[in-house]
């Protein structure tokens, strides 16, 4: 079942109104530390994280398209934000670039990480170090936060 106040919804979000290039409709977002980037600002962050990584591998254009399963001149696209990121391309970027979808969204949308910039940039570090554990390093980390976090369940604090 649907909420019932989509405005209560909206305020409680923190969201504003705002347009957009590629939406006729205004639409809300939630804005960032510098505003709100447009969905193109964020594809053209998309496409620079993509060059810096393949630069960082030392893989060219038409390495990179040949893993993707795309002509060279196709997967510039990606390089260029002139075609638009769906998320199972980012996935598939991802697995061949060996690096964290996470740290892709970061560079888009930092505020989904924390109230600043630090705080997101540290939240970021953090997830980036727990991926890097081993297994049983990440069960213990888990087991005793939870800990923390039901004692101060059980003590009424938040």
């Amino acid at each position: 079942m649907a909420i019932k106040d989509v405005q209560k919804y909206i305020e409680e979000q923190g969201l504003v109104v705002t347009t957009d290039e590629e939406s006729e409709k205004p639409i809300y977002r939630k804005p960032g530390f510098e505003g709100i980037r447009s969905f193109g600002e964020m594809e053209q962050i998309f496409s620079q994280f993509i060059r810096e990584h393949c630069d960082a591998k030392r893989l060219n254009r038409a390495q990179m398209g040949t893993m993707v399963g795309l002509h060279e001149t196709i997967f510039a696209r990606y390089e260029r934000a002139f075609s638009k990121l769906q998320a199972t391309r980012l996935i598939h970027l991802c697995e061949i670039l060996d690096c964290s979808p996470v740290e892709m969204i970061h560079a888009a949308a930092p505020h989904l990480f924390g109230e600043t910039r630090k705080e997101a940039d540290d939240k970021l570090k953090l997830m980036l170090r727990i991926l890097d554990m081993p297994a049983s390093t990440a069960s213990s980390l888990l087991g005793m936060i939870e800990g923390l976090v039901g004692e101060r369940d059980r003590s009424g604090q938040s």
